[in-house]
């Protein structure tokens, strides 16, 4: 699609036309000289989608005329490559997976106008980099097409070869060989294998002679291995010459031709490969192997869009050494490819599998701009033959998608016996690398502000953590601590926050004026046994290291429920020394109420369906939680609301004498490497 003017059109699809007013002068101002276009009313979006031809598109996620899905079907319909942001207040996980879900490209914030500069020019580079791409790929698909129009027309069986690989090959060939267009595709297969086994030899000797000697045509007589067996011995006419700077050897009988070429490594390809596959009679089996490339976003981000699809190609490449004769590659998406394979058994595929996991982990690749590792999460599975093949290859990815996230680098073995076992085995692998993060001090602090909705002092800090990864990335909590339950490993998790806390609060000082209060979190296994805890926060004490009050140990309501006698012991013992105690997630039972009356904690975090419920119609939660926070504010408790997203909840907080907030409209987190900041007061 051309573009006559310079300057990039884009839409704005608000609720009022002072947020793309506000748009177009935040990207002007950021060197980024747009057109911004705003819709007044529902039916003009789609005029002024075909009379702009824009290069993107921003659609606010509150938008109801029109709503969000139709905005982006309209696009999808006009433009499958335009991009739309869908924009929000506040960027969440949750809601940038429902964006892309929907067919965004991202979710962007309406109140964080340098996120939005920066994803808006991504998304421009990204567009003109696809329009241009299109350009490129229509003319070379026309000069290919012009050439294969030319070699399937002509009556001689003509294949060519570089480096010993079938590139091009007419339908004259195949019909030589006793195959049709519909059939199984011989380009990107050694040359070789179409050559009898007795033949392979004299072959290759004529290859290497016509590689010495370009220009010069060769003769031989061989015997070609057809579908239905091996042929007689035809005459070929070997000669090599360069194109575009790379030999190229070409192979000539004179025989028929037939309708027309079929390329191999597609989707389509692997799709009709597993339809027509049948069982095999030697007691082999075949089996899908998945090779998903770890944090492919990252090396995009880091190495960018073409450098990163050459990765995808040497990766490719260097599968031909490992494979077997009959071995099939695909090229299923952007960061995966996907193997068909024969193997004698299911211990020869796992093996085959882990091979593939060396090969990529020990490889370095290189670029024209980079040198970079990758790892890959790699996933087998043998065919039994009842499998459905969309829902097979859906289930892999997603299984792939799902250990990648938490780091990857691991060969998984699936099938209808070997899943449960599977799933251990790469459980038993999470829980090694969590292990070693402990022993390697591969975790780390980062904090959420607790803000003042009366402008009380202080600097109180809710305290997450995170493990990191050996490429430099991280790991939320909820991707690695399901794991290190299951395993028992929370108690060395909470001694080593508990540590690390202290170092933080070593380093702030009262010197520095920042006075911080961390609230750290107690597993069920840590309460069970609270002493290795409770050990480091009274030296961390009796040395100066921090106050007792400055570390404040949060448990969840339901744990308390579980082991009532065991949080008593600990909240006196705590409350002896100067300790202070926090409930969290507090008011989502009948028997919430029960324990103001029976417990004294400092704080309360109400559950986060409490600020959910602001914006419901919920009128029985509202009053559960009204009578929830008089109670506690009668017994001096301070309560604190956490999730909070947007400023008109924290003005109902405020009326209804809610103390603290915490959430992403408050502030998003810190890490321990970065400054404490000041106590935040909201008033």
């Amino acid at each position: 699609m051309s573009r006559s003017r310079q300057k990039p059109q884009l839409i704005v699809a608000s609720r009022t036309e002072n947020l793309a007013n506000t748009i177009q002068s935040e990207l002007r101002n950021s060197g980024i000289q747009t057109q911004v276009h705003w819709p007044s009313a529902g039916d003009e979006f789609g005029s002024m989608l075909a009379s702009l031809t824009p290069e993107l598109v921003l659609c606010e996620e509150r938008l109801k005329d029109p709503a969000v899905e139709d905005v982006i079907r309209a696009v999808r319909d006009f433009d499958p490559d335009l991009p739309v942001l869908v924009m929000g207040d506040h960027v969440t996980l949750m809601r940038t997976v429902g964006a892309i879900d929907l067919g965004a490209r991202d979710f962007v914030s309406s109140q964080d106008m340098r996120h939005l500069t920066l994803v808006v020019r991504r998304e421009l580079e990204c567009y003109e980099d696809r329009r241009r791409m299109h350009s490129l790929f229509k003319r070379a698909q026309e000069l290919e097409a012009r050439a294969r129009s030319l070699l399937k027309e002509t009556g001689d069986a003509v294949l060519q070869v570089q480096e010993g690989v079938i590139t091009e090959i007419n339908p004259a060939f195949l019909g030589l060989l006793g195959r049709t267009t519909d059939d199984d595709a011989l380009i990107g297969q050694p040359v070789l294998d179409i050559a009898a086994a007795d033949d392979q030899p004299s072959l290759k000797t004529v290859l290497k002679r016509a590689r010495k000697s370009p220009a010069t045509e060769i003769e031989t007589e061989i015997r070609l291995l057809g579908k239905d067996g091996v042929t007689p011995p035809v005459q070929l006419d070997v000669a090599s010459k360069f194109v575009d700077g790379e030999l190229v050897t070409e192979c000539m009988v004179r025989q028929s031709a037939l309708d027309k070429a079929f390329s191999p490594g597609s989707r389509p390809d692997l799709f009709k490969r597993l339809q027509a596959l049948t069982p095999p009679v030697d007691g082999s089996l075949t089996a899908l192997v998945l090779i998903y490339v770890d944090q492919f976003d990252s090396l995009e981000e880091r190495i960018g869009y073409l450098d990163s699809d050459q990765i995808l190609q040497h990766l490719y490449d260097m599968l031909a050494p490992v494979q077997q004769p009959g071995d099939r590659v695909f090229r299923f998406s952007v960061s995966e490819l996907i193997l068909l394979v024969k193997r004698s058994s299911a211990d020869d595929t796992r093996a085959f599998a882990d091979q593939l996991l060396d090969v990529v982990d020990q490889a370095t690749f290189t670029t024209a701009e980079h040198e970079t590792a990758i790892t890959a999460t790699i996933v087998s599975y043998p065919l039994t033959g009842e499998e459905r093949p969309q829902t097979l290859i859906r289930d892999m990815r997603r299984n792939a998608a799902q250990v990648s996230r938490r780091g990857g680098d691991i060969s998984i073995f699936m099938g209808p016996t070997a899943e449960a076992s599977e799933r251990k085995r790469v459980a038993d692998q999470q829980a090694e690398r969590i292990r070693a993060a402990l022993r390697a001090d591969q975790l780390k602090l980062v904090f959420q502000p607790i803000a003042s909705l009366e402008g009380e002092p202080g600097n109180l800090l809710d305290t997450h953590v995170r493990m990191l990864t050996p490429d430099g990335g991280e790991l939320m909590a909820m991707d690695f601590l399901p794991v290190a339950i299951e395993y028992e490993l929370m108690p060395e998790i909470d001694a080593w926050v508990m540590q690390a806390a202290v170092r933080v609060l070593g380093g702030s000082g009262d010197a520095a004026g920042l006075n911080p209060t961390l609230f750290i979190r107690i597993s069920n296994q840590t309460l069970a046994n609270p002493q290795t805890v409770t050990s480091i926060w009274r030296d961390a004490i009796e040395s100066g290291q921090c106050r007792s009050e400055q570390i404040v140990f949060e448990i969840g309501e339901g744990q308390i429920h579980d082991h009532r006698a065991k949080f008593a012991a600990l909240a006196e013992a705590l409350q002896a020394h100067g300790g202070r105690v926090a409930i969290d997630r507090f008011g989502n039972k009948r028997a919430s109420l029960s324990l103001l009356t029976t417990l004294q904690p400092q704080f309360i975090k109400l559950d986060p369906a409490f600020t959910r419920s602001l914006e419901s119609s919920d009128a029985e939660a509202k009053r559960q939680f009204a009578e929830l926070i008089e109670t506690a504010q009668s017994q001096g408790i301070r309560t604190i609301a956490e999730h909070v997203e947007d400023a008109n909840s924290m003005a109902q907080l405020w009326q209804l004498g809610i103390n603290y907030v915490q959430g992403n409209h408050v502030q998003s987190t810190i890490t321990a490497d970065e400054p404490l900041a000041d106590a935040i007061s909201l008033v």
